[in-house]
């Protein structure tokens, strides 16, 4: 705990001379100080972001990121060496693909080949590290995405409301209809099935591919969205239509500045509006004193909104909304107290010097606290004898970010509270800039990138992509990440599509979504043996036995992983326990064990991979929180990529639904590989071409710009003593490719990413090339510093020959 000089003022002069109190500390603000270190060491401060290089993606693309730790002591960048990521389907929580990363230094870098037979639709990742206590991760990072397909859908499929229903009286009507992609109609039925809040049902369409869906309204319902499910044959489609909801009720709540209203105590009451589906409201109200209007007020375009109140004895505060959508729409204000302390800060987005104004009902002896309910940095005992001071209070030893001062009595109750934000810098960190605005299809183009002062040295990832796969309702970054929503939770989205570089939103957050952020009864009853925390072993574990029995002595079993190959034993019952060292990848490689001796056949062997099961459970109660209602697919083909934006395809290529069955390859061998005509190993552009074939083992292709030579293809081996191993991926090179073939496409929306690019105060160039996409495109540059994180953007545009 550390004390510094407070400057005090009466009213409205401040006084320059420095305050240093020598009086002894209170005994239980004392414990409450050694109660709130043991808060801290059981509870990791320690957070996740990860910057992907898109949050709109198609199937079979490659999704490429770095995970940066933050805030975290040196034993938890030691401790946190493994990555987990998992691809989640938002509309049934299925996990659709996960795999392992490493971490080096609070750093990961990966990427992830998305499956060919991803259906269109909202989809998640959740992000764990390997420090998981009973079940539970100390660290998890959820990051929103979209999946379109770059498939023509097999039919087509609509759906738009006939008629809105009426609450209590007729349910709404929505109609549903079905064709073939050339508008006829379907050789059969398509089946449907659909679901409104907790209204389910099932249907077939009619000869003319029509279905009339009757769904009743039903009250507070949180998600207004009738989704629906089309499936016709091994095909399936998602879409998705927000109903009107005739009888909607708002939430507000009120806020007053300090936490109580007081009475005859001016007061800022900070006030927020939303709808049943969290919806943030902007509109305006009438403010009652008893049965009299007194003043009107309003929200803002988050919903948030501010008015000066004097409480006065047994007076009734209430507020009227002049919102026609809402049932209800008179709302009560807290009732003040008689008596006690208030603050009012003017600027809580604080540079270097916090600036507080108390007022207080009587003359009291109270202490002062600047903490983050983890850490004390400023404590003092002040004696306010007078009932109306100003508080001048530097920041120097306060770290950056949100923090709280809190003032409270002898017993370390508080009186009032107020959360604020310290140093606050919106600056960019990073200087990004192009030879030009405007580059044509297949350009060189050269970005220079610098940090700026004070900053001396960074780490980032880079990427430059098609403006329209970034999406401002599902993307954030690593400064409004780390600052704002990894503490305070369901952040509007800003206008400016950041929030942490505009002073009026910041103003706005921090007095109403930080207000009593924390209960002080969690700190009250930490006790120092929660600081002993014990951690789960995550490590693989292989079982080997033999006619299904247990062995009574080791085996040895080879561990083989592209150029890798390592022979262990196992313990005399037959287990064997890979760490992270053992289990180390190349992405793209695979991993198998092998059990060795004589008479293999009679052995068997099973993989045990704890990531696997712990992330079936987690999605049981860590959800993807929704940022407002999902958009509207009323059209199938509203999730396919615009035709200027994928390759055509030379033949028909089908999405199949249930098990996800694999995209059909033309020319494939048993191991999915293939050639196409332009000598490309795998090429993504061709993956349904005729002319494909398959590859001859020794020969040389092209991989991402490089010549291979192809080691072969055996079809999996199903024998029992051998088995898959899920191993942990190191960082793979992104190849930037210049195009120079005029005959091979390039529809590619990723043109450059690099995981962890050094920066320093001068410039340095990063050269890559547009494709054949024409439009506007996004580079987004997210990293640490030695002091700071960082974060830049910068567009330019694509125009076509």
């Amino acid at each position: 705990m550390r004390k510094i000089l407070l400057a005090l003022s009466f009213c409205l002069l401040i006084i320059t001379s420095m305050f240093n109190t020598t009086k002894a500390q209170w005994k239980s603000q004392l414990e409450l100080s050694q109660k709130m270190g043991y808060y801290n060491l059981s509870n990791s401060s320690a957070s996740l972001f990860i910057h992907f290089d898109k949050s709109i993606y198609t199937n079979n693309e490659t999704v490429w990121f770095t995970g940066y730790l933050l805030n975290t002591r040196t034993q938890q960048l030691r401790s946190n060496e493994v990555l987990s990521l998992a691809l989640i389907r938002d509309i049934d929580s299925a996990i659709i693909k996960q795999d392992k990363y490493l971490i080096t230094g609070g750093i990961s870098f990966g990427n992830m080949l998305l499956p060919d037979s991803l259906l269109a639709g909202d989809y998640h990742f959740l992000a764990t590290t390997n420090q998981v206590s009973k079940g539970i991760p100390d660290i998890t990072f959820i990051q929103n995405i979209t999946i379109k397909t770059n498939i023509d859908p097999a039919f087509n499929a609509g759906i738009k409301l006939l008629k809105e229903g009426i609450a209590g009286k007729s349910p709404h009507q929505a109609i549903l209809s079905v064709l073939t992609r050339d508008a006829r109609f379907l050789s059969k039925p398509a089946d449907v099935s659909y679901k409104y809040g907790g209204f389910l049902k099932k249907g077939k369409t009619n000869a003319s591919g029509e279905l009339v869906m009757e769904i009743p309204e039903q009250e507070n319902i949180s998600d207004p969205n009738l989704y629906v499910k089309v499936k016709h044959g091994k095909d399936s489609s998602f879409l998705n239509l927000t109903l009107p909801v005739t009888r909607r009720k708002a939430s507000v709540g009120f806020y007053p500045e300090g936490g109580n209203l007081i009475q005859d105590i001016p007061s800022a009451v900070a006030w927020e509006v939303k709808d049943n589906q969290s919806a943030l409201v902007t509109t305006k109200a009438l403010l009652y004193k008893n049965d009299k209007v007194v003043d009107t007020i309003e929200t803002n375009s988050y919903g948030i909104g501010s008015f000066i109140l004097l409480p006065q004895k047994d007076v009734v505060y209430q507020v009227k909304l002049l919102h026609s959508a809402f049932t209800d729409s008179i709302y009560q204000l807290p009732k003040p107290l008689d008596k006690g302390l208030s603050i009012s800060i003017a600027n809580a987005a604080a540079v270097d010097t916090l600036t507080i104004r108390v007022i207080n009902t009587a003359p009291q002896h109270a202490a002062l606290r600047i903490h983050n309910f983890k850490e004390t940095f400023i404590y003092d005992e002040l004696d306010f004898s007078s009932t109306n001071k100003l508080l001048r209070i530097p920041l120097n030893e306060v770290p950056k970010g949100l923090n709280t001062i809190t003032i409270s009595d002898s017993l370390g109750r508080p009186l009032a509270e107020r959360i604020f934000f310290a140093h606050y810098n919106p600056e960019p960190k990073i200087a990004l800039t192009t030879g030009k605005p405007v580059y044509g299809q297949r350009e060189k183009v050269t970005l220079k990138i610098s940090l700026k002062q004070p900053d001396t040295i960074g780490i980032v990832s880079i990427a430059c992509v098609q403006d329209n796969r970034l999406s401002s309702r599902l993307s954030s970054d690593i400064e409004r990440y780390g600052y704002l929503e990894n503490e305070l939770k369901s952040l509007p989205v800003a206008l400016n599509g950041n929030g942490y570089s505009d002073k009026r939103y910041m103003e706005d957050i921090l007095l109403v979504k930080g207000w009593r952020r924390y209960t002080w009864q969690n700190i009250l009853q930490a006790m120092a043996k929660d600081t002993v925390k014990v951690y789960d072993p995550l490590d693989l574990t292989l079982d080997i036995r033999k006619h299904d029995k247990t062995i009574k002595t080791p085996v040895e079993v080879s561990i083989i992983g592209g150029m890798h190959l390592d022979i262990k034993a196992t313990s005399k019952t037959g287990t064997l326990i890979l760490n992270t060292q053992d289990l180390l990848l190349q992405s793209g490689e695979k991993m198998q064990a092998i059990v060795l001796g004589k008479n293999q056949d009679t052995y068997s062997i099973k993989a045990y991979d704890p990531y696997t099961s712990l992330n079936k459970k987690y999605v049981r109660f860590i959800s993807a929180e929704k940022i407002g209602i999902p958009s509207n697919v009323q059209n199938n083909s509203e999730l396919a990529l615009k035709s200027n934006e994928k390759i055509l395809r030379l033949k028909e290529v089908k999405i199949t639904s249930g098990n996800d069955n694999m995209l059909y390859k033309r020319g494939a061998n048993a191991c999915g590989d293939y050639v196409c005509q332009y000598g490309i190993l795998n090429c993504t552009n061709h993956i349904s071409d005729p002319s494909n074939t398959q590859p001859i083992k020794g020969r040389s292709y092209k991989d991402h710009g490089f010549t291979i030579v192809y080691r072969g293809c055996d079809p999996e081996d199903l024998r029992s003593f051998i088995t898959k191993v899920n191993g942990i991926y190191t960082k793979k090179e992104f190849y930037a490719d210049s195009y120079t073939d005029p005959l091979e496409p390039a529809f590619v929306s990723t043109l450059f990413w690099n995981h962890g690019t050094v920066l320093s105060n001068k410039d340095k160039e990063i050269v890559f090339y547009t494709g054949d996409i024409v439009g506007k495109f996004r580079i987004v540059v997210q990293g640490v510093s030695q002091n700071d994180v960082a974060h830049a953007e910068y567009s330019f545009e694509v125009k076509g020959k």
